[in-house]
C-alpha cells in the first residue's frame, strides 16, 4: 500500500535537492565563519579589481586634463585622496558583504535543517514500517 505522507516528503526532498538543496549543501559544508571570510574575501578581491579600472578609466577619461597640469599638480595628494575613496569603498563593500553573506549563511542552513528533518522523518517512517513488518510475520 502507498503512504501519501511518505510520498509527499520525498518529492519534497527531490525537488529540493534539484534546485536550491545543490547551493545549500555546499554551503553547509563550511563553518559560518569560514564561508563568510571566503566569500568576502573573492568581494573585496573583486572591489579592488573594479576600483583599479574605474580609476584607470577616469585618468584615460581625463588625460588631456592631465598632461596640461601635471607639473602644477600636486601628486601626493592625488594619490592620497584615490586611497582613501578606495579605503572607503572597500570598507563599504566588506560590511555590505559580511551582513550578506551572513544572512545567505543563515538562510541555507535553515532550508538545510528542514531537509535534514524530512530525511530523519522518512527514516522513522521506515522503521516503523519495518518493525510491523516483523511483528507480522512473527504472528
Amino acid at each position: 500500500m502507498l503512504d501519501k505522507e511518505k510520498i509527499r516528503i520525498m518529492s519534497r526532498c527531490a525537488i529540493y535537492e534539484k534546485g536550491q538543496g545543490k547551493a545549500d549543501l555546499q554551503v553547509n559544508k563550511y563553518y559560518q565563519g569560514d564561508y563568510v571570510r571566503l566569500n568576502v574575501l573573492k568581494s573585496l578581491i573583486g572591489v579592488s579589481v573594479a576600483f583599479v579600472l574605474c580609476v584607470g578609466l577616469y585618468m584615460v577619461v581625463r588625460a588631456e586634463y592631465f598632461m596640461e597640469h601635471i607639473v602644477s599638480m600636486d601628486i601626493m595628494a592625488f594619490i592620497m585622496s584615490i586611497l582613501k575613496w578606495y579605503v572607503i569603498v572597500l570598507v563599504a563593500f566588506g560590511v555590505i558583504s559580511t551582513m550578506f553573506y551572513m544572512w545567505k549563511y543563515a538562510d541555507s542552513i535553515r532550508r538545510v535543517r528542514g531537509y535534514y528533518k524530512d530525511l530523519k522523518s522518512l527514516e522513522k517512517m521506515e522503521e516503523n514500517r519495518s518493525m510491523r513488518k516483523t511483528t507480522e510475520d512473527e504472528k
